[in-house]
């Protein structure tokens, strides 16, 4: 495995890596929208995924969706970021 550093939104990352991508969304849609929407971002940029996991905020205004990836470059993040970006009650994105 070749590992190549990177720079990705002003930081310095190793590709290929394995992150816990989460993704926050507003409340506007139901849970399995949601985790819809964020499957096809995530497959449309190119990547797998096995689970995703869900936590509601305290006040419930907010579904935070964690799920492990394994990113091989640059350009498979920022694909994956355009993607998510375009969802339907889309937050943010860490």
């Amino acid at each position: 495995m070749n590992i190549k550093e990177e720079t990705f939104c002003g930081s310095k990352i190793n590709f290929p890596i394995i992150i816990n991508f989460k993704v926050i969304c507003n409340n506007t849609f139901p849970d399995i929208v949601n985790r819809t929407h964020i499957g096809i971002a995530i497959e449309e940029a190119g990547l797998q995924y096995e689970e995703i996991k869900v936590t509601e905020s305290k006040k419930q205004n907010y579904l935070s969706y964690t799920v492990l990836l394994n990113v091989e470059n640059e350009k498979q993040m920022a694909e994956l970021y355009s993607k998510i970006r375009e969802i339907p009650g889309f937050v943010m994105a860490v």
